[in-house]
């Protein structure tokens, strides 16, 4: 949708947007079987509620969708030699909502995931050989990204699911050659990003997710030449203010009562010239608000009451090094702005957990490895502010 009229001092447009798929199930397959091919790209994309809106003028902007049936997303990829890229993607989201400001905003966004699955696989199975392959799986229930430029934001979210996540990244090559390897599987409940250039943006948000989430990234490799990278990442709620220039506001709750899993598996032959890094990292509620240039508030209640599980297990032979990062939280929230900017960060935190948490790292190597370096962290509640210098130091 493109939204524009005469600005005044006031909204002057006025969209509104009600969406329902009511048990109904929507599903996209992306299927390549080739013997060899210089690349070869697999995408599944699959949406129960999907809006997409621009807007040119001060709007106000009402949103209600409502899912409850399973939403899945395959891509599937078998090829016996691909000479240069292999690329696998799935998404797969319940509700879905995109918006691009380049005025003012006011945003009234109701998301609902009730019973059902959302599920996103992206499976290769080589032969003998890649040059490089990437593959991506990302499966949320309720999806909101808001993005502003010299504009006013007043945005208010609320996201409710009951619905199981799961991403899975699966690489099958046990007797192939592989140049260079990234893998992805990323999960939520709910997720919320927000926020722009020269805005200012209050963003009072409301999410509650009871379904359980999990993001499983596996990697069998007879030979990962240079190296390969996999990662896991699974929440079951999520919401980011990223600002410049602006007043940044976030407020709210968030409360979490699914668990919470990332798994990441590496099972790799050799890796002579590159190293291996696997990671998993889980969280039952995340807040993150990052703003440059401007004042900043941050306020979020969290609550959780779901096991939260992260772990990382490796095995190979011989290699150049290997590393291995496991976080395990039950709340986290952060919150950073410009070290040499006159501004300032008020911060009210209210974190409760009573999930268990864990977080594990395991590595084997029958043969020589450079280095090798593991890391676990489990924490129930975190919070951390801090300023940064614009440059990132």
């Amino acid at each position: 949708m493109l939204i524009s009229a005469a600005s005044f001092a006031e909204p002057t447009s006025s969209q509104t947007n009600d969406q329902t798929n009511d048990a109904a199930e929507t599903r996209a397959e992306s299927r390549h079987e080739v013997a060899g091919t210089e690349a070869v790209t697999g995408i599944a994309i699959a949406q129960a509620n999907s809006v997409t809106g621009e807007v040119v003028e001060w709007t106000t902007l009402g949103s209600t969708q409502s899912v409850s049936g399973d939403i899945t997303a395959r891509s599937v990829i078998e090829a016996q030699s691909v000479y240069g890229v292999a690329s696998s993607n799935a998404t797969a989201q319940g509700n879905a909502l995109t918006a691009a400001a380049s005025t003012n905003i006011d945003a009234d966004v109701q998301q609902v995931a009730g019973s059902g699955t959302v599920s996103a696989l992206s499976a290769l199975r080589l032969g003998d050989y890649a040059g490089h392959v990437v593959s991506n799986s990302q499966a949320t229930a309720n999806a909101a990204e808001i993005a502003t430029a010299d504009s006013e934001a007043n945005l208010a979210l609320t996201q409710s699911s009951g619905s199981d996540v799961r991403a899975e990244t699966r690489l099958e090559a046990d007797n192939a050659e592989i140049e260079t390897t990234v893998q992805t599987a990323t999960a939520a409940g709910n997720s919320v990003t927000a926020g722009g250039t020269n805005s200012s943006t209050i963003m009072d948000i409301d999410q509650s997710n009871g379904g359980n989430i999990s993001a499983t990234a596996e990697a069998d490799i007879a030979n990962a030449d240079y190296g390969a990278t996999v990662a896991s990442q699974a929440a079951g709620n999520t919401a980011n203010l990223y600002n410049e220039w602006g007043y940044a506001h976030m407020q709210g709750e968030q409360m979490n009562s699914g668990d919470v899993e990332a798994m990441t598996r590496m099972g790799v032959g050799a890796f002579e010239n590159g190293p291996l890094v696997g990671s998993a990292n889980a969280v039952g509620n995340q807040v993150l608000l990052s703003n440059f240039g401007a004042d900043a508030y941050a306020g979020v209640g969290q609550t959780n009451s779901g096991n939260v599980s992260a772990n990382v297990v490796m095995q190979g032979g011989s290699g150049q090094s290997a590393f291995a990062t496991s976080s395990a939280m039950g709340n986290a929230q952060s919150g950073y702005i410009c070290s040499e900017c006159p501004v300032g960060l008020d911060a009210n935190t209210r974190q409760l957990n009573s999930g268990n948490v864990f977080s594990g790292v395991s590595q084997s190597y029958d043969g020589y490895v450079g280095a090798v370096t593991g890391s676990a962290t489990a924490v129930g509640n975190a919070s951390t502010f801090a300023t940064v210098s614009p440059n990132g130091g």
